[in-house]
């Protein structure tokens, strides 16, 4: 049952969901700005900046707890024309929310525990070898990666055509999908600038609908954008 509260929890979670996530994965360029670097090249640019690299992993494995509860909320009060491209939009970013946790640990962690460990560069790049192609490290990849591109453009397009958010939420939707698959700090900020404007006006959207009371009303809420 839908209540004030947990809307405005589920907005906050909108805001606070993509913060993490973008904040994290800034962090994560300050360490290690290329696209490219090897595992060992990565291993002692990280064994350099631990404190960040640590917050970097912390924040991407926590964003999706404040993010999904706001997913669903969008999803479960979008009525009539796009809610189906919410469901699927919603279902998609939900699925590499979830995957992106997995993805934070199997990303985050080894890079990390090859400079504690003492590992030698051979040793390095054997481990980093033997991962390419695991079923379950590609499976989560291709989740996370559709689910935060795809899937986060197709919600806000189905939430614009719902009339909940206005066109350049929708914009700066897409341009948080291509920030992401690029390289360098600059790029990660403006990821992180590109989320906010494309969520908060879906969390603002949120505080606009109507609780349900205990008799079930649940009408669709309508929400004028110009």
């Amino acid at each position: 049952m839908t209540n004030s509260l947990q809307l405005r929890i589920a907005a906050l979670g909108l805001v606070l969901g993509p913060l993490c996530f973008t904040l994290g994965d800034t962090l994560r360029r300050v360490v290690d700005s290329s696209t490219s670097s090897s595992a060992v090249e990565l291993a002692a640019k990280v064994a350099d900046h631990p404190g960040p690299w640590l917050a970097a992993g912390l924040l991407s494995a926590v964003a999706p707890l404040f993010f999904l509860p706001g997913i669903h909320a969008l999803v479960a009060t979008t009525r009539g024309r796009g809610s189906r491209v919410v469901g699927v939009g919603g279902a998609l970013v939900s699925l590499g929310l979830v995957a992106s946790v997995g993805h934070a640990v199997a990303f985050y962690a080894p890079a990390a525990l090859y400079g504690r460990a003492g590992s030698d560069a051979a040793a390095i790049r054997a481990l980093d070898k033997a991962s390419e192609g695991y079923p379950l490290l590609v499976a989560l990849i291709v989740a996370f990666i559709v689910g935060m591109t795809i899937g986060v453009i197709a919600l806000l397009v189905g939430l614009r055509r719902a009339g909940r958010i206005p066109v350049w939420a929708v914009v700066a939707g897409v341009v948080f999908a291509v920030a992401g698959s690029s390289g360098g700090v600059a790029m990660g900020a403006l990821g992180m600038v590109a989320a906010l404007v494309a969520f908060v006006p879906a969390a603002r959207s949120l505080l606009g609908v109507p609780a349900r009371s205990d008799a079930g009303d649940d009408r669709p809420q309508q929400v004028a954008h110009a």
